[in-house]
C-alpha cells in the first residue's frame, strides 16, 4: 500500500512528478507515491459547489492527496475531513478573445461574457481577478462552458466573448492563429489530503517534488522538447486545437521556471478563506485545517528557497 495516493489537477506538474519519479527522488525520501493526473471535464449540473460535480467524485476516488486551486482547496477542507498540506503556484491564468475581437485589455470585457468551467479554477479565480481589476458585480459575466476544449470552440464560434484557461491551454492558445490574449495573471494552488500521512512522509513527498523542480530549473532548455511533446499529446486529434501553429510553437516556446512547493502559506490561505466566506462559498464558521507541523526547511532546497518571494500573494482584499 502506498504512503500517498496522489492525483494532480495541473498539467505542468505532470513533468515535475515524472522527473521526481524517474530520478528516484520519492524513493530517496522514503516515500511510496502512487501518481496520476486529473483534469475536470465538462459537467452539466445545478449544484451549489464542486461537490455536486461528477469530477469531484472522480478526483476524490483517484487521489486521497491531490493538487487543486486554492479556492477549491479551501472549499474541500471546509466540508470534508481534508487538510491543506502544501502551497504552490500554477502558471498563468489567461483570458483569450477571438482574434478579430476589438478587445485589447481586460477592461474591454466589462459586461461581456467569460467562458469558464463552473466550480473549477476559472470560476473562482476569474471572479476574484475581475473584482480586483475594479469590475462591479454587474460587469462580471461568467458563463459555464466546460472543459478547455469546449471553451476554445465557444469563443471562436461567438457563443461567448472570451475564455479563461490555465496551462496547457495557455500555451496552446498563445500559438492559436484564431485567438488573441488580453490578460494574464498568476494562479494560486494548494495540495490537500484525507490520508493523514506521517508528517515525515508528507515532508519527503514535497521535498522530492522540489528536487525535481530544481533539476528542471537547472536545465530548462533540456526539458523544453519534452514539455512540447506533452502539449502535442494533449492537443492530438482534438478539432478545437486545429488552429494551433505547432511549427511556430516548437521553434519559439521557452519553458519557464517552476516555483517550489512549500508548507501551507497561512496568510495566503487565510485571505482566500475570507474571500470565500464573503461570497458565501464556505460557511462563516468553517474550520480550514492545515498541516502545521510541516517546516519549509525540510521541504525546499537551499538553492530554491530564494524564489519563494516570487509567489503570488492573495488578493482577496
Amino acid at each position: 500500500m502506498s504512503d500517498l495516493n496522489v492525483s494532480h489537477e495541473y498539467f505542468t506538474w505532470r513533468l515535475v512528478q515524472d522527473v521526481a519519479e524517474e530520478n528516484g527522488y520519492f524513493e530517496a525520501e522514503d516515500v511510496d507515491a502512487d501518481l496520476s493526473y486529473f483534469a475536470p471535464g465538462t459537467q452539466e449540473f445545478d449544484g451549489e459547489n464542486a461537490f455536486d460535480a461528477d469530477w469531484w467524485d472522480d478526483i476524490d476516488e483517484d487521489g486521497g492527496t491531490h493538487g487543486v486551486c486554492e479556492w477549491n482547496a479551501v472549499q474541500e477542507v471546509s466540508e470534508t475531513d481534508r487538510d491543506i498540506v502544501g502551497s504552490y503556484s500554477e502558471w498563468d491564468r489567461v483570458v483569450f478573445v477571438d482574434a478579430d475581437d476589438d478587445a485589447e485589455t481586460i477592461d474591454d470585457l466589462r459586461g461581456r461574457s467569460v467562458g469558464i468551467n463552473k466550480y473549477a479554477t476559472s470560476f473562482y479565480s476569474m471572479r476574484e481577478m475581475l473584482e480586483n481589476a475594479g469590475f462591479e458585480s454587474d460587469e462580471i459575466v461568467l458563463e459555464h462552458v466546460g472543459e478547455a476544449e469546449d471553451r476554445f470552440e465557444a469563443v471562436k464560434s461567438g457563443a461567448v466573448d472570451s475564455i479563461a484557461v490555465l496551462e496547457p491551454f495557455v500555451t496552446l492558445g498563445r500559438y492559436d492563429e484564431e485567438l488573441k490574449e488580453v490578460f494574464d495573471g498568476p494562479c494560486r494552488a494548494a495540495i490537500t489530503t484525507r490520508e493523514q500521512p506521517d508528517p515525515e512522509k508528507l515532508e519527503g513527498f514535497l521535498a522530492a517534488l522540489n528536487r525535481a523542480v530544481a533539476d528542471i530549473n537547472d536545465d530548462l532548455d533540456g526539458y523544453t522538447d519534452r514539455y512540447v511533446e506533452l502539449l502535442e499529446d494533449e492537443a492530438a486529434d482534438k478539432a478545437a486545437f486545429d488552429d494551433v501553429n505547432f511549427d511556430r510553437l516548437r521553434e519559439e516556446f521557452e519553458l519557464r521556471e517552476f516555483l517550489p512547493v512549500r508548507a501551507p502559506d497561512e496568510d495566503r490561505i487565510g485571505a482566500t478563506t475570507d474571500w470565500m466566506r464573503d461570497k458565501g462559498f464556505v460557511p462563516d464558521d468553517a474550520d480550514i485545517g492545515t498541516a502545521e507541523q510541516l517546516d519549509n526547511e525540510g521541504v525546499i532546497p537551499d538553492d530554491e528557497a530564494e524564489s519563494e518571494g516570487d509567489e503570488p500573494e492573495a488578493t482577496a482584499d
